[in-house]
C-alpha cells in the first residue's frame, strides 16, 4: 500500500524571488525522498495563514508579514514555519535571508566606487528594512561614513493612493542628498522608484546617483534604464531551509528549532552603480581599467602606465581614497569575482576559475579564498547549492 502524501501549503505571495523559494522546497523534499504535495491559490497571488485556518493539511510555510498573521500562527493548528522577516519576533521558526549581511555588501560595493556621501531608502517599522540599515551603516561607520535615511510606511497594509504620494516624499528626498551619492534601496522595486525619481530630478545615475537594490529581481533590474544592480539572495537555500524545519516539527521535533540565516549570495553589478566617485581623473582611469580586465593578468605596474602615474603616486591615491593598496585591491576584487564565478557558473571546475584570475592553482586559490571569506570555494559552492 502506498505511504499517504502529505500536503503542504504554500502560503506567501508568489512571484520574483519566492519562485526560486519554492524551487529549494522542491530540492530537499526531493532529496529526501518526501511524499509532499502542494496547495496554492490557483489565480491568487497572496495566500496567507489567515486563510487556512481549519484547513486539513499537514504543514504550512507562510511569510508572516503583519501582526494579525503573527498572531494566528501563534495559535495554529498544524505545523508552520515564517519565511518573512518583516516582522521583529515569529511565533514560529523562521527560513530567512542574513538582512545584516545584505547591508554590509551593498556598503562594500558602494564603498569600493569612492563615495564621500552616502544614503537608504527602506521602510518604516518592518524588521529587514531596520536590519538592512543596520548592517549598511555599521560597515559605512567602520570607513568613517554616515548615511541619510528616508523610510516611509510599508504598503503591506495601505488602501487607496497612499503609495502613489510616497513618491513625491521620495523625490524631495532625494533633491535635498549631498551629491554624488552612493544609494541602497530596501528592495529592487524601490531602487526602480529611485531611478525614475532621479531621471524627474535631472540627476544622473549612476555619476551622481549610484543605486543598488535587494533581491535581484531581472525582470526589474534588466529590464529599467540603466539596469539595476542588486544584492542577490540564496533563495533556494532558503526555500531549502524552510523545508527543512517543517520536516522537522511535521515530524514531531520542536526542541531547538531556531531561525535559520541565510546569507546573501552576491553583488550583482550592473549600470546603476557602474562609477567611481573618486575627483581625480587619474584613479579613476586606473579603476576602470582593472574592473574591465579583472580576468586578465593586470599588475600595479599596468594600472600605473595606464593611468600615467607613477607607483608611488598610485599607492598614495588608493590609500588616501579607498583605504587599502592597489595590491591588496586587486588580490580582493579578484577574490570576490571568484565568489561570483562561483555561484553564477555551478559546473565550472575550480582550477578553471583559479586560472581565470590569475591565481596558478586551484590549491593557491582556496588558501587565498578561506582567508578572505571563512572557507574554501568548494565549502561556499555546497553552501549555495544545498542545507
Amino acid at each position: 500500500m502506498a505511504k499517504r502524501s502529505q500536503e503542504i501549503a504554500l502560503a506567501f505571495p508568489r512571484g520574483a524571488h519566492q519562485e526560486v523559494f519554492i524551487e529549494g522546497v522542491l530540492q530537499y523534499a526531493r532529496e529526501h525522498r518526501r511524499n509532499w504535495t502542494y496547495i496554492i491559490a490557483p489565480e491568487w497571488l497572496s495566500l496567507s495563514v489567515l486563510h487556512l485556518v481549519g484547513w486539513p493539511g499537514d504543514g504550512v510555510i507562510a511569510a508572516l508579514n503583519t501582526p494579525k498573521e503573527a498572531a494566528c500562527a501563534a495559535k495554529f493548528h498544524l505545523p508552520l514555519v515564517n519565511m518573512s522577516s518583516a516582522l521583529a519576533e515569529s511565533p514560529v521558526p523562521r527560513s530567512i535571508v542574513d538582512n545584516r549581511a545584505i547591508g554590509e555588501l551593498a556598503a562594500e560595493h558602494l564603498l569600493e566606487r569612492g563615495f564621500q556621501s552616502y544614503a537608504f531608502y527602506g521602510i518604516r517599522d518592518i524588521e529587514y528594512s531596520a536590519h538592512r540599515l543596520a548592517g549598511f551603516e555599521q560597515r559605512l561607520a567602520a570607513g568613517g561614513y554616515q548615511a541619510g535615511v528616508f523610510t516611509p510606511r510599508a504598503t503591506f497594509r495601505l488602501r487607496g493612493q497612499f503609495w502613489l504620494q510616497q513618491r513625491g516624499a521620495l523625490t524631495e528626498w532625494l533633491s535635498r542628498l549631498p551629491l554624488p551619492c552612493g544609494l541602497l534601496a530596501v528592495s529592487d522595486v524601490r531602487a526602480r522608484q529611485v531611478i525614475e525619481a532621479c531621471y524627474q530630478l535631472q540627476i544622473k545615475v549612476p555619476e551622481q546617483v549610484a543605486v543598488i537594490g535587494v533581491d535581484d529581481q531581472q525582470i526589474i533590474c534588466e529590464h529599467t534604464h540603466p539596469t539595476i544592480s542588486s544584492i542577490a539572495r540564496n533563495n533556494i537555500l532558503e526555500g531549502y531551509s524552510a523545508a527543512l524545519l517543517l520536516d522537522r516539527l511535521m515530524r514531531g521535533r520542536k526542541d531547538g528549532l531556531k531561525d535559520r540565516l541565510i546569507r546573501p549570495l552576491q553583488v550583482v553589478a550592473r549600470e546603476s552603480t557602474a562609477t567611481f566617485a573618486v575627483s581625480d581623473e587619474r584613479l579613476r582611469q586606473a579603476l576602470e581599467y582593472f574592473q574591465h580586465h579583472i580576468e586578465d593578468p593586470v599588475t600595479v605596474a599596468e594600472l600605473c602606465s595606464h593611468a600615467g602615474v607613477s607607483r608611488r603616486w598610485l599607492e598614495y591615491a588608493f590609500r588616501d581614497k579607498l583605504d587599502e593598496t592597489p595590491y591588496h585591491y586587486i588580490r580582493r576584487q579578484r577574490l570576490e569575482h571568484a565568489r561570483r564565478l562561483l555561484a553564477e557558473e555551478p559546473e565550472t571546475k575550480i582550477y578553471r576559475i583559479a586560472k581565470r584570475i590569475g591565481f596558478s592553482s586551484a590549491k593557491q586559490l582556496t588558501k587565498a579564498f578561506r582567508r578572505e571569506f571563512g572557507l574554501s570555494p568548494r565549502e561556499f559552492r555546497n553552501g549555495n547549492r544545498s542545507g
